[in-house]
């Protein structure tokens, strides 16, 4: 059996949830075995109903307050008796902050072969062929891999395109948790009110980088990205500046994405970032410096003054919504 874990929020699947199914279902295909999802939701009466068309068999649901908050140990409890009672032959977790979290402690715990960041998963018999970036995007590392125990995967958000792979129906299994390894309690939860939508769940995102000048100037890009229906993210320096929070940064120590369109507003291009954006399908920078190492990388480059650009780009990307 192949098992996917499919991450929730507010008792709704995540984008990454539909990604694994349909990457789960084409290996368990070729392995001739049914695909699984695995779901712990912190909401009780959640629909995940469309599953049922990405091949999706059975679904082992937990439900209960006690995991409204994410706690390593009482999930990697409940995910560690699962294992042992069905016996995976793969597991597959998003490369999420939490899935890079978990996925590696269920791993040493049954002593399985685990691999991380992936882009790429195939099968050729019983070996399992990935690709994934290292030393920070510039070179993707080929490997191979196989074995008798479970083997854990972390799959990097929007390397899968999730498309419909097989209808089914699948039964919904009501797992009890047992007495669940609580070692902290979480007393409070504070949520910040967020206007856009999440980085890794963004299908098009505006960063603004060190050429933004100031906080204040983001609003270009937030007005920009209302239009558009995305999200607003934010380099390295700009967070350090503290024009924005660190929940908005790209790149290798915050956030990588993937988006359809990623607009890099006064962004230079450092390598830290852009090993955190590449993977876009389209980029499109903004910059005064024609020389600017993000000129390398983008589908299309706009050398002038973002303050003038921006405000005429918006109007007219808002008349075709007219």
């Amino acid at each position: 059996m192949v098992f996917v874990f499919c991450e929730t929020k507010d008792g709704k699947l995540k984008k990454s949830a539909y990604e694994l199914s349909c990457l789960g279902y084409s290996l368990a295909q070729e392995l001739k075995e049914p695909v699984a999802a695995c779901l712990i939701s912190d909401v009780e009466g959640g629909d995940f109903s469309s599953l049922k068309d990405f091949g999706v068999s059975e679904i082992y649901l937990y439900q209960g307050k006690e995991l409204a908050n994410y706690s390593l140990t009482s999930y990697a409890q409940i995910l560690s008796t699962l294992i042992k009672e069905k016996k995976p032959s793969l597991f597959l977790f998003s490369h999420s902050s939490l899935g890079r979290d978990l996925a590696p402690y269920l791993a040493g715990k049954h002593s399985a072969p685990f691999l991380t960041d992936i882009v790429s998963l195939e099968i050729k018999g019983r070996e399992f062929f990935v690709r994934k970036p290292v030393f920070a995007g510039k070179v993707y590392q080929e490997l191979k891999v196989s074995g008798d125990k479970p083997i854990f995967f972390s799959i990097r958000p929007k390397a899968i395109n999730p498309t419909e792979c097989g209808r089914s129906e699948p039964k919904i299994i009501p797992m009890a948790t047992g007495e669940l390894d609580l070692r902290i309690k979480v007393r409070e939860v504070l949520k910040e009110i967020r206007e856009f939508v999440d980085l890794t769940e963004a299908e098009v995102i505006v960063s603004g980088g060190r050429g933004m000048k100031g906080a204040e100037n983001f609003v270009l890009l937030e007005e920009l990205a209302r239009v558009l229906k995305g999200a607003v993210g934010a380099s390295r320096a700009a967070v350090d500046a503290g024009w924005r929070d660190h929940s908005c940064q790209v790149g290798q120590t915050g956030k990588t994405v993937a988006p359809s369109l990623y607009i890099a507003c006064g962004i230079s291009g450092a390598i830290q970032h852009l090993v955190g954006m590449i993977n876009s399908r389209v980029i499109v920078a903004i910059n005064k410096d024609p020389e600017a190492n993000i000129f390398k990388v983008a589908d299309y480059g706009i050398v002038g003054d973002l303050f003038t650009i921006l405000p005429l780009l918006t109007e007219e990307i808002r008349k075709l919504y007219e």
